[in-house]
């Protein structure tokens, strides 16, 4: 009777085991006005995505959660999220969707720079910077709009949740030794 309750208990244990989640936002930028530049035709639309880590604050305490990943069809975009000036995910309020800001700076193209802040795109002319700031003239401007896909918990579980059942069922392999040895 012991082994099953301490079977049970184990099985609670493990269900109760955290899982790698992470979850995406995907994105649409449409081209709806020309400033400085006339590189890109209005009505011109790139799609993407950013993948995050799923740690993200429901009560927003200001800790943004970490992108692992993104996508970007705009011409100019880099291929790894370390090119990026900035970049992060991050909410107006609690309770309000994710929105994404995406800084690329290249001063040898011009019009290959973007800002990504929110609702709005905009390719940008940059020409000065500071440690945290760049400066800047407006190019292209569009909107973004933006849908999330929740992806499932792993199936695999963290090597915490091994750890957690191995060590379980050596206890109830020792209970059920030593109980044979007493009886």
């Amino acid at each position: 009777m012991r082994i099953c309750r301490l079977f049970l208990v184990l099985l609670a244990s493990f269900s109760a085991a955290s899982f790698v989640k992470a979850d995406t936002i995907n994105f649409t930028v449409t081209i709806t006005q020309q400033q400085n530049l006339s590189n890109i035709p209005v009505g011109t639309v790139f799609t993407g995505f950013a993948s995050y880590d799923g740690s993200i604050d429901p009560n927003f305490t200001g800790n943004p959660p970490t992108l692992t990943s993104y996508e970007f069809n705009f011409p100019s975009a880099p291929d790894s999220l370390s090119d990026f000036k900035w970049e992060f995910a991050q909410r107006s309020g609690i309770g309000q969707p994710l929105f994404l800001e995406l800084m690329f700076v290249d001063y040898a193209y011009p019009g290959a720079s973007f800002l990504l802040v929110g609702n709005t795109f905009q390719t940008i002319l940059p020409y000065a910077e500071t440690g945290d700031s760049v400066n800047y003239t407006i190019g292209e401007t569009g909107t973004v709009a933006y849908s999330y896909t929740a992806d499932p918990p792993s199936s695999v579980p963290e090597p915490a949740s091994f750890l957690l059942v191995g060590t379980g069922l050596l206890t109830v392999f020792n209970l059920h030794r030593v109980q044979k040895r007493h009886a």
